[in-house]
């Protein structure tokens, strides 16, 4: 819940024992608190994730042994049965999986991004019994998923949410407050997408791999609420627009859903013809605004043009006169944005 930097992670020298375990709100205790007082929480541990082992280099230069290191925990099917009886007896299946300290912060790399241990096999066995299955993910990188979580009821990913994530997890999924969070990064569908990110540097040959897409599974900026707002209507103000001025955009957002959302809208420039090789496009502005059921809000949108340069062959950061492509979407992705042009002068 706490990453990496938290006691007992080797980065915090002063609680050798851990963060005290009373101020820290799981997931199990914040469903626990939360839930309606006729409902049942019942909790089993379906899965370790992994077993350490001594460290095969040994020790130190001076004389020290090394700390343990990860290995993968195999799947226990008494876990397993378990887990499936009790998810079969649901109403729903509350899964949370993720990774550990042993895989989280610095000098943890992986060559895997899958879920360790029989995390997987849980997902697996608890989608097969049919109960509405909710994946929680709580982790320190973006991992990839099986077919068994991209398929399920919701998935909520909390990355290290916290001494109070717990509770903050289950409001959410009881409804009581909305969801508004946005990616920050985007996820791979497979390790060897590695690295992926929304602001590729154009020229790269080809478009997919020869047996995978290169679209991420989850792209930077994306998220879902408990309504749908609709993009139209996006206008620039001024078409030509000084160096030292400012690109003034407004986009009409409707809230076509029974529940207020909190938006993020999200300004994309591309520069369409640069002297050097640029990113496809760059998040420049974003803005939040609330949106009641039913209700439709023109929102505003201002990017300075100086948030338009990019560094020449030279090491100089300059705002290059040209055409440019405002993209106002929910996300990165191109396909979910409105466009419109402005150019850059002198």
């Amino acid at each position: 819940m706490l990453g990496d930097w938290a006691g007992a992670s080797g980065q915090v020298d002063w609680m050798p024992d851990g963060h005290p375990r009373e101020r820290v709100e799981t997931v199990l205790d914040g469903l626990r608190a939360v839930v309606p007082a006729d409902w049942t929480v019942t909790h089993t541990r379906g899965a370790d994730i992994e077993v350490l082992v001594p460290d095969p280099r040994g020790f130190w230069p001076d004389g020290l042994p090394r700390p343990p290191i990860f290995s993968p925990a195999p799947t226990d099917e008494a876990q397993l049965r378990q887990a499936v009886t009790d998810a079969e007896a649901a109403d729903y299946a509350v899964v949370v999986v993720g990774d550990t300290l042993a895989l989280t912060g610095e000098e943890k790399s992986t060559a895997t991004l899958d879920l360790q241990g029989g995390q997987i096999a849980l997902l697996d066995a608890i989608a097969a019994t049919g109960t509405p299955m909710i994946v929680v993910l709580i982790q320190s990188k973006p991992s990839t998923l099986p077919d068994s979580a991209l398929n399920a009821a919701a998935l909520v990913e909390a990355f290290n949410p916290g001494m109070r994530g717990g509770r903050a997890i289950a409001e959410l999924l009881l409804g009581l407050i909305e969801p508004s969070g946005r990616l920050p990064i985007s996820f791979a569908r497979h390790v060897g997408q590695q690295p992926v990110y929304y602001n590729q540097v154009r020229g790269q040959h080809g478009t997919r791999y020869a047996d995978l897409t290169q679209d991420p599974l989850f792209a930077f900026g994306e998220g879902l609420s408990y309504t749908t707002v609709t993009y139209s209507a996006l206008t620039v103000r001024d078409q030509d627009v000084p160096a030292d001025g400012t690109i003034h955009a407004t986009v009409r957002l409707t809230n076509n859903g029974s529940r207020p959302a909190l938006e993020t809208v999200q300004a994309y420039v591309s520069d369409l013809t640069t002297s050097v090789t640029w990113a496809e496009q760059e998040l420049k502005a974003f803005v939040q605004t609330e949106i009641l059921p039913g209700e439709s809000v023109d929102v505003g949108i201002a990017i300075p043009a100086s948030r338009c340069s990019l560094v020449t062959a030279g090491n100089q950061r300059v705002v290059e006169p040209g055409e440019f492509e405002l993209r106002v979407g929910p996300s990165s992705r191109h396909q979910h944005q409105l466009t419109a042009r402005f150019r850059l002068q002198d």
